[in-house]
């Protein structure tokens, strides 16, 4: 039987006074999702990030139009997406899609009718768990089982996953941090630095800074800046440290 995390769902939507928002949204409440970070967030138990992302099957019109009434939001129309700030929070929705084709950092996307095939673009297997607002989870990686077990894994073939956006290898090294004693897959790790050398040839230096200034604010920090300083393959990394 599938764990049930209703009870911790209206902990985490209170504790950020949520149900402004999804009073704006409009879908049913089984079809509202939390994902990644949130879903993290639910599962450990542990609240203290303040991205809150959400996953519907549909940004709808009326909802773009509710939102707009209280907040200044961001639409991102390639990605079927949008943000805003609510209070000290960075929210963020986005519609079930999928990606058609990749560019090493970019992709064709569609949308998606189910979180099923919603999931297939995501990268780690803990950042694919689903849980609407009944607490109920869809999780179709293992991806419960890994975060339980501090376990970092890609979904399918590594090689494959950093080959369509190579900003993956190094958000799987600033989770590296998310555990005190993490548990790596070798095939992932070999992937990671063979393909390192052309991280910079796709993703900006911006996005690769911004991404390792988020290790600081991880639970063990050490890690990530240890494995980077461990693999002479990572050691460009240490220049976006500052």
């Amino acid at each position: 039987m599938k764990n049930n995390y209703k009870t911790l769902v209206h902990e985490y939507m209170a504790n950020f006074d949520l149900n402004f928002i999804f009073n704006k949204i409009q879908s049913t409440i089984n079809q509202i999702y939390f994902i990644g970070g949130s879903s993290r967030a639910i599962i450990l138990k542990d609240f203290k990030s303040h991205d809150i992302d959400i996953v519907v099957p549909k940004i709808t019109n009326d909802t773009i139009k509710l939102l707009k009434k209280d907040f200044k939001i961001s639409l991102n129309n390639h990605y079927k997406s949008l943000s805003f700030k609510y209070n000290n929070l960075d929210i963020q929705i986005s519609s079930f899609r999928k990606d058609i084709n990749h560019y090493g950092r970019q992709a064709k996307v569609e949308l998606a009718d189910t979180i099923e095939i919603d999931s297939i673009r995501r990268d780690l297997t803990f950042n694919s768990i689903y849980i609407n607002l009944l607490g109920e989870i869809s999780d179709f990686y293992l991806g419960e089982l890994d975060l339980l077990n501090s376990t970092l894994r890609f979904i399918g073939n590594p090689t494959e996953q950093i080959q369509e956006d190579y900003l993956r290898a190094i958000r799987y090294i600033r989770f590296l941090s998310l555990f005190e004693k993490p548990t790596s897959l070798q095939e992932d790790i070999d992937a990671i630095k063979m393909l390192s050398k052309n991280i910079t040839d796709f993703v900006k230096p911006d996005k690769i800074r911004q991404e390792i200034s988020k290790i600081s604010q991880m639970s063990h920090p050490k890690n990530s800046y240890n494995f980077i300083k461990e693999n002479r393959e990572l050691l460009f990394l240490k220049n976006f440290l500052n």
